[in-house]
């Protein structure tokens, strides 16, 4: 007779399912010009930091334009916490804003996601 091994996932219900096996990031940063509302040409990075916890920001999304461009940056993967953010791109004033606070959710963490106007230092 063939065994058959049950893999349960306890307390990892969403949406009456089971867990995902992805990692989700703590923050994910969409990055625009403040004026025109358009993606940065610019490659944009950043950092997220948590008391003395820091994650450098990676690319999470691209536009499909040849080249492409940054959409959005994310971190701190599946790490609950209080983040400040800090964001650069050539050609932009640094953005940043603190105290994104970020819980833990039945699977993973609960993704908070906002957007960062960067502001020209060009007149």
């Amino acid at each position: 007779m063939p065994c058959v091994a049950v893999l349960t996932l306890a307390g990892c219900l969403e949406n009456g399912g089971a867990c995902s096996t992805s990692a989700e990031p703590a923050v994910e940063v969409e990055v625009r010009d403040a004026m025109s509302g358009e993606y940065l040409v610019a490659t944009p990075w950043g950092i997220a930091r948590d008391d003395t916890y820091e994650d450098s920001l990676q690319v999470w999304g691209m536009t499909a334009d040849v080249p492409p461009r940054v959409t959005s940056l994310a971190g701190a993967t599946e790490r609950a916490g209080t983040y400040s953010i800090a964001i650069e791109a050539e050609g932009y004033q640094p953005w940043d804003t603190a105290g994104v606070r970020v819980t833990e959710g039945d699977c993973h963490v609960r993704t908070v996601r906002f957007t960062a106007g960067m502001t020209s230092t060009d007149p």
